[in-house]
């Protein structure tokens, strides 16, 4: 009975070897097709943002970490891109994170043209309440083009709010901790890039070596 239960002890571990092999081959035969589906879902992002006829270099691979817990989310490290043409900055992609909003992270990227003024704004991750908070997503509304074209001046620091707190920004139907999320964590993007200006275009690529 024991030669009974050690054969069938050795065959169970063979056959937990052969599968532990067989899926450690399968992670790495789709590896680079992940790693290419995701950097092709990037570069759709920072296109949205930014028209790939602005700039020439190698956007995706311009990657550099920045952290700020007071402007861009407490003790996260967030990514930015650079846009250059013929070696001159044109706009940088930069992503932020607020937990201002109703349920949760929110996760923007922005795009920030050299001058200050606003690319465009999408929303890469949240778990606001479907049907309300949702709004945020380009897929569900068109709210966030609002945002498109402004800047930030310290005098106007009263406009970066939605209008029930006096500012310029208009709220949706049923919700105003989501879009006031969203304002307030553009708002700071944009005074972390008026503060920072010269560092974010002048920045090595480090993404990778993290």
């Amino acid at each position: 009975m024991l030669s009974t239960i050690r054969q069938n002890a050795l065959l169970l571990a063979g056959f937990a070897i052969i599968c532990t092999g067989a899926v450690a081959v399968v992670n790495q035969l789709t590896k680079p097709i992940i790693a290419q589906q995701e950097e092709k879902a990037l570069l759709n992002t920072i296109e949205q943002l930014i028209p790939a006829s602005l700039y020439d270099n190698d956007i995706v691979n311009s990657c550099f970490l920045v952290e700020d817990s007071e402007l861009l989310g407490k003790g996260i490290q967030q990514k930015v891109f650079v846009a250059k043409k013929s070696k001159l900055p044109v706009a940088l992609m930069l992503e932020s994170s607020t937990f201002r909003g109703y349920s949760g992270e929110i996760k923007l990227a922005i795009g920030i043209f050299e001058n200050g003024t606003l690319a465009g704004v999408r929303v890469l991750h949240h778990t606001e309440t479907p049907g309300l908070g949702d709004k945020i997503q380009y897929n569900k509304s068109r709210w966030i083009d609002v945002f498109k074209g402004k800047s930030y001046q310290n005098s106007q620091e009263k406009r970066w709010e939605v209008k029930k707190y006096g500012g310029d920004i208009d709220a949706f139907t049923g919700a105003t901790i989501t879009p006031r999320a969203v304002t307030l964590a553009i708002r700071d993007a944009l005074i972390y890039f008026q503060k920072n200006r010269d560092f974010l275009f002048n920045q090595a690529p480090n993404c990778g070596s993290k």
